[in-house]
């Protein structure tokens, strides 16, 4: 089988972190992996481009943000499923801090402009996997043979009528277009990323980071008023 890991470079640099990890993830036995950089523009070029390419070349694609740390067994877990859309466990790299897994909840409409509504879904109790509507690619493995259900663009953001704001990103406008096509996006809470994120310290906000890292470090979830 032959994999394409698509790794999506949004600035002009790339997190040390990420970078620190990647000899230690375990690449299955009989499998052809490429590691692909790809630095357009935009996210949407970035997804675009990377899918298109394993359409025609690959068997499976695993998208990779570098904003993230990934376990070690994080591309064996993932290639374990059969499943044509997966995702692994993570929450938002801001405030809140929720689960980046949501259903939809219906359909907005700014002047014209339809997007989903969705709400964020905690992962059920007792589970190895459940299933949600909208994810972001940074932890998602795709079948590309999906893509032939769905229209082009795959992905695209999507503005209001102006052009000013953007109403959905173009990861959730793609997991709307797979919930339009009756297709369940698969997610494995036994696989945890991590996102990473920079700060700056000053006698300033001392009080805010040290509240903020006692939240970050206390498992999953999002707080309110101090309370998880």
């Amino acid at each position: 089988m032959k994999v394409l890991i698509a790794i999506s470079i949004s600035r002009e640099w790339v997190e040390t972190e990420f970078l620190q990890q990647m000899l230690s993830w375990h690449i299955p036995p009989k499998y052809q992996v490429k590691f692909g950089w790809f630095r357009q523009f935009t996210a949407a070029e970035r997804h675009n481009i990377s899918v298109h390419e394993a359409k025609w070349n690959y068997d499976r694609i695993l998208f990779f943000d570098t904003d993230q740390i990934y376990p070690p067994e994080y591309i064996e877990m993932m290639l374990a499923h059969d499943e044509p859309v997966v995702t692994a466990l993570n929450v938002s790299r801001y405030h809140p801090y929720e689960f980046t897994t949501y259903d939809l909840d219906g359909v907005d409409d700014y002047e014209g402009t339809k997007v989903p509504r969705f709400k964020s879904v905690k992962p059920p109790g007792g589970k190895k996997t459940f299933e949600c509507d909208l994810t972001g690619t940074g932890a998602m493995m795709l079948d590309p043979a999906i893509l032939d259900k769905l229209e082009l663009p795959y992905f695209k953001d999507v503005y209001d009528k102006e052009g000013c704001r953007r109403l959905i990103p173009d990861d959730f406008y793609f997991c709307w277009q797979l919930s339009k096509a009756g297709v369940k996006i698969t997610v494995d809470q036994s696989i945890i990323v991590q996102h990473t994120a920079k700060l700056s310290a000053s006698p300033f906000n001392t009080h805010d980071l040290r509240q903020a890292w006692t939240k970050i470090n206390s498992g999953h979830g999002y707080w309110k008023n101090g309370k998880k």
